[in-house]
């Protein structure tokens, strides 16, 4: 595969009083079509890191390229291969979302297609709002916009930050599906958020940042695997007790399920149910970052 986006030892410190040590030799590279998730608390370097990959930010030591070009060097190349959209998206508060796009797509020197663009408005429910100026947009529509423009200029990728701050549960589910969409396409998708369940349906590799540094670049499954606590659920129902029973039982290889099975026949039951499960990202990621402070 292609590496579109790559980070070789990333030291960025921000000349305060005293200084503060945004990255400590932060490697991290992305691969074209590749949907990655970067996790990790406040302070922990994620949004000091997408700045260096835009450009806005020189890092003090170390090298980042984005298909191969240097994004402080060559700041419009990457203009043109990169879409952006922070938590609040940078848009004219007195347009309207049309003014809005003629704007940002003269400026990334994007095609204009009339019709795509219409479509994806569509998509996010903004097409028939797209005559009223910003300001009557609320949070939540706003980050949609944002995005939908990002979308819609066909760059070949995304970067996101806090993706579904401000939406409903319906926006969350509306933008997945759409995210999940440009992903099939061939996008390449890199983003932070707090939203778990989101990551989880979206992203096919997640990065663990914590003090400046990488702790982890597993695929989603693969991590809770690797790091998560698996159980065993056993639902079943006891002789003269209509209420169902239900128990999690930490697994470990000395316990298999047919000595749990014979425990609930042992006692006469009926064994209604019995699955495994891992915990929820989460809790694997809080306690994986709790572990490695």
């Amino acid at each position: 595969m292609t590496t579109v986006i790559e980070a070789k030892r990333l030291v960025k410190i921000y000349p305060t009083r005293p200084p503060i040590e945004a990255l400590k030799d932060f490697s991290l590279s992305v691969e074209a079509g590749e949907t990655l998730g970067i996790l990790g608390p406040n302070g922990a370097g994620k949004t000091t890191f997408i700045r260096i990959v835009l450009g806005i930010l020189l890092p003090t030591k170390g090298v980042v390229s984005v298909l191969g070009v240097n994004p402080s060097l060559y700041p419009e190349r990457v203009t043109q291969d990169i879409r952006f959209v922070p938590e609040s998206p940078f848009l004219n508060k007195r347009w309207t979302l049309w003014e809005n796009a003629h704007y940002w797509f003269t400026l990334w020197k994007a095609e204009w297609n009339q019709k795509m663009i219409s479509d994806i408005l569509e998509q996010f429910d903004l097409l028939k709002r797209a005559t009223e100026p910003i300001r009557r947009y609320s949070r939540g529509m706003q980050q949609r916009a944002g995005l939908a423009l990002a979308l819609a200029s066909n760059a070949p990728i995304i970067i996101l930050d806090e993706p579904t701050l401000g939406l409903d549960v319906l926006g969350v589910q509306e933008t997945l599906k759409i995210l999940i969409d440009f992903k099939a396409k061939g996008k390449t998708i890199l983003f932070a958020s707090h939203d778990m369940g989101f990551v989880e349906k979206l992203a096919d590799g997640i990065a663990l940042v914590a003090d400046g540094r990488v702790l982890d670049v597993s695929q989603v499954k693969e991590f809770r695997r690797r790091y998560g606590k698996e159980y065993i659920k056993l639902r079943y129902r006891l002789p003269g007790n209509p209420k169902e029973i239900v128990e999690n039982t930490l697994f470990d290889e000395h316990l298999s399920e047919q000595i749990l099975i014979d425990s609930v026949y042992k006692k006469g039951g009926t064994l209604l149910e019995l699955s495994r499960s891992l915990q929820p990202l989460d809790v694997v990621v809080s306690s994986f970052l709790s572990d490695n402070k």
